[in-house]
């Protein structure tokens, strides 16, 4: 099992009667890749809507996710439902619970540090002018498992290249949706990425790096934890227009689709990566 000590994805962002408000419909390309080897690389094309509080987002190439597979939200991203219709099967994903049973472990904060800063370059992104901000965050994050506590340090740069063209959509998504752990530390970090800058991303690039801080103890057996590891994710809008009605139909699960049973390999996982809050780079 891939750990992470701190990647707090949850990936999103996404009867026939229309809604009755606007949204968004855009296309995307987003890669991952990681300097561990256990890590592989991804790509994925995908297609989202945004309509108030619920999105949908569709897989249509790639090796992240299977073609064809899809996502609804509503609260924003706390209730989740990965579809697949090739299985006519759905998971069901509750991501408020997720994030509360994080909060719960023993996770402290320290040496905290957050910056924005707006950029010279204002480049256009799927046709529309964009401004573009740097936030970084650094800290100390440290994760107790039983007696043995095991800290690093992070630092994560976030490049977001935003346009106001579309209203506040965007910032009022994430803001209904707002995931919290309880820990106030945690809290503060998420909201810090979620809304320190204004503006829907057309694109966006995140960068982690993290180093362990532990140092070996006389006798004891040294945790196989890479020193350094550096992880990159990058989203890509590549055509957004508004969408003036939305069917209801866009944000059900279809009435013949079933629930699925327990997980039995990689293809019926739900599309979410999860802070696990376990040592970077081993396996179990």
């Amino acid at each position: 099992m891939k750990k992470n000590l701190l990647a707090f994805a949850v990936m999103l962002l996404v009867i026939t009667a229309p809604s009755a408000s606007a949204g968004i419909q855009y296309e995307f390309r987003q890669t991952t890749s990681s300097d561990l080897e256990s890590i592989p690389a991804t790509d994925c094309v995908g297609r989202a809507i945004i309509d108030g509080d619920r999105s949908r987002v569709e897989f249509l190439s790639g090796n992240a996710y299977p073609a064809g597979t899809y996502i609804i939200a509503t609260n924003g991203s706390r209730s989740m439902t990965f579809i697949d219709p090739s299985r006519k099967s759905f998971v069901e994903v509750n991501a408020a619970s997720v994030a509360t049973s994080i909060g719960a472990r023993k996770i402290t904060i320290a040496n905290k540090k957050i910056d924005v800063t707006k950029m010279p370059d204002q480049p256009t992104v799927a046709g529309i002018p964009t401004e573009h901000y740097r936030l970084i965050m650094s800290y100390d994050i440290t994760v107790a498992f039983g007696n043995l506590p095991l800290t690093q340090t992070v630092k994560t740069t976030i490049d977001k290249w935003t346009t106001s063209a579309f209203g506040d959509i965007g910032d009022t998504f994430l803001a209904s949706g707002a995931l919290h752990t309880g820990n106030p530390d945690l809290d503060d970090l998420i909201s810090a990425e979620n809304s320190n800058i204004k503006g829907f991303a057309l694109r966006q690039i995140v960068n982690v790096t993290t180093i362990n801080n532990r140092a070996p103890v006389n006798g004891e057996t040294q945790l196989k934890v890479n020193r350094t590891v550096t992880q990159t994710r990058e989203l890509l809008v590549t055509s957004i227009q508004p969408v003036a009605q939305i069917g209801l139909a866009t944000f059900t699960v279809p009435l013949t689709f079933h629930k699925a049973g327990p997980v039995r390999d990689d293809t019926e996982k739900a599309p979410m990566q999860v802070l696990s809050m376990e040592p970077s780079g081993e396996k179990q």
